[in-house]
């Protein structure tokens, strides 16, 4: 660390959670210029640090280490922190306190997050994501606002319960509280792989991110698109890269993704669908686990935060402006809104044209997945790109932007400070993607690749041509888009217990409460049963009170939870 003074000494991410505290209380022109501060201040912080581990601290025996800066964890958190600074001036257009507040927070732990060398300081700051992003949820006092709050907290508080389940039986297994890569084999593994699996939506776990992420404000959705996902993507690669398993969960994702974002009508929930099938891609990455895939996942962790949150950026400034992103409801936006179509374009460019960070990554992507010598997941993953484009890229910006005027009313561009912040976000594209090397060596592992050579360029402006002329035919022939009203999907289930159900609620609740009872005295007598049979300090007495524990804290506040909110 480059200073003596306290401040220098706190935790990554530490300037951004006092400067949530300190905005909250400050009158609202005030906030509203203040509100870069602590996104610069955390970037100034975290320069100060060299790699290596900081602020370890002693708790019964364990050393807890609050902040770890390496090869893996560092270009996750600036990003984190960049991220931070390109939606606190996207805030100004908005800045309502709780909103501010949430918003900080919730970038601060993601960074702490990133930075924890151990299990409880990450299990602590997993939870702090945890509410700090619920709160972005909760944008006015109605019922639907909580609704969508409450069962995204569930999900949330279920992953954060199987992490520390995962963390307790990982320290009775090895006798380490560190966060490093897990042995195969384990019985913290399919805890903790569970625990980031939700946050990483993995299939039949993401519909809390379809349901939230459309939910919240424009600004709020900024943020949230950041944070949460690619900290689980970083925790993957951290403790199950090479898991070999999971390239067809990756492969999946990518698949079921791309077929519903085709379907839906609503451009946000879109772009949703768009985010997880990216996060496909990463996760194929992890599951091949080479050292060119973890830094392609990386790279494209990185780029994908860009052009995401450039194009939520654009899409925020249509809700804010007509009220709807709905494509049966928008035409003609180009003409009323032309600084949003001209970011909405350029976000579409840097999925993956060249002089874009998208570009960049993506052929890391293609390359790993060439030396694997797999040809269908090469060839999976060259069309899924082309699909992406088309499903993310073109659908935003024709119907919408270039499509028949539909609303009869005047529409404001966006206001100065998004313009900002998404102007912001495209440097960052531009920069990345016209000076390669300059994201190449900020990766975990040593990159030797020639992005721009002439075959490489002209191939990947083949591709999307291709796709460019395979949309407009669709679009000429009347095949598509035809968006539905509603794209049936997980979340639609966590929304469709009928009203009169509830009167039967507490009923269920107390069966539930009596059926634990019941099964814990079971628990009980088994127990004892094996004290005396095997003693006190047998591995199995040890391992059985650990994971019963863990068990059924996770059994309970799931169905307990999910049965009285849902």
């Amino acid at each position: 660390m480059g200073h003596d003074t306290l401040p220098w000494h706190l935790p990554p991410g530490w300037p951004l959670i006092l400067g949530a505290l300190v905005l909250a209380g400050c009158p609202r022109r005030l906030r509203a210029w203040l509100l870069p501060i602590p996104a610069l201040l955390a970037l100034m912080h975290l320069d100060q640090f060299n790699s290596g581990t900081f602020g370890q601290v002693s708790l019964l025996g364990k050393t807890l280490v609050t902040a770890r800066l390496d090869a893996l964890s560092a270009p996750f958190a600036w990003l984190f922190g960049f991220a931070a600074l390109a939606g606190s001036i996207y805030l100004r257009s908005s800045p309502r306190r709780l909103e501010i507040a949430a918003g900080l927070a919730y970038a601060g732990t993601a960074i702490g997050a990133i930075c924890a060398g151990d299990f409880i300081t990450l299990f602590l700051y997993w939870e702090l994501t945890a509410l700090a992003s619920t709160l972005l949820l909760v944008r006015t006092g109605a019922a639907p606002d909580y609704g969508v709050a409450l069962r995204y907290l569930v999900i949330q508080v279920i992953s954060g319960v199987l992490l520390m389940g995962g963390a307790v039986v990982h320290v009775q297994e090895t006798g380490s509280l560190a966060f490093d890569a897990l042995p195969l084999g384990t019985g913290a593994h399919a805890w903790l792989l569970a625990a980031f699996a939700i946050k990483a939506t993995f299939p039949l776990l993401h519909g809390w991110a379809i349901e939230a992420y459309p939910a919240a404000s424009p600004a709020g959705t900024v943020f949230l698109s950041a944070f949460t996902t690619k900290l689980a993507i970083y925790t993957l690669a951290r403790g199950f890269s090479g898991t070999e398993a999971l390239i067809p969960i990756g492969a999946v994702m990518i698949l079921f993704t791309l077929i519903q974002g085709l379907r839906e009508d609503d451009l946000r929930r879109t772009l949703v669908y768009g985010l997880i099938n990216q996060l496909g891609f990463m996760i194929i990455m992890i599951g091949i686990g080479t050292p060119l895939a973890l830094s392609a996942a990386v790279a494209h962790a990185i780029s994908h935060v860009l052009y995401s949150g450039l194009l939520f950026m654009a899409l925020g400034a249509v809700l804010q402006s007509a009220g709807t992103t709905r494509i049966s409801e928008l035409g003609g936006l180009a003409r009323q809104m032309p600084w949003t179509f001209g970011f909405c374009l350029l976000g579409t460019l840097g999925m993956a044209t060249p002089l874009f960070a998208g570009f960049a990554s993506k052929s890391l992507i293609l390359a790993a997945a060439h030396e694997t010598h797999q040809p269908m997941l090469w060839e999976l993953l060259m069309a899924e790109s082309v699909g992406i484009f088309i499903m993310a890229g073109l659908k935003l910006l024709y119907p919408a932007f270039l499509g028949p005027q539909r609303q009869h009313r005047k529409i404001n561009d966006a206001p100065r400070a998004m313009r900002m912040a998404m102007l912001l976000s495209t440097l960052g594209l531009l920069l990345l993607g016209c000076r390669p090397n300059l994201l190449y060596q900020i990766l975990p592992y040593p990159v030797d690749y020639s992005l721009y050579t002439v075959a490489h360029v002209v191939e990947q402006l083949v591709l999307l041509t291709s796709a460019t002329l395979i949309f407009a035919l669709l679009m000429r022939w009347g095949i598509w888009p035809r968006q539905t009203a509603m794209v049936w999907d997980v979340d639609t289930l966590q929304r469709a217990v009928p009203s009169h159900w509830l009167a039967y609620q507490q009923r269920i609740q107390d069966g539930l409460a009596g059926l634990i009872r019941a099964i814990a005295a079971v628990g009980g007598i088994v127990s004892r049963r094996l004290r005396q049979d095997q003693g006190e300090e047998s591995a199995l007495v040890r391992h059985w009170q650990t994971g019963s524990m863990a068990l059924w804290v996770a059994i309970f506040l799931s169905g307990y939870l999910l049965l009285y909110f849902f």
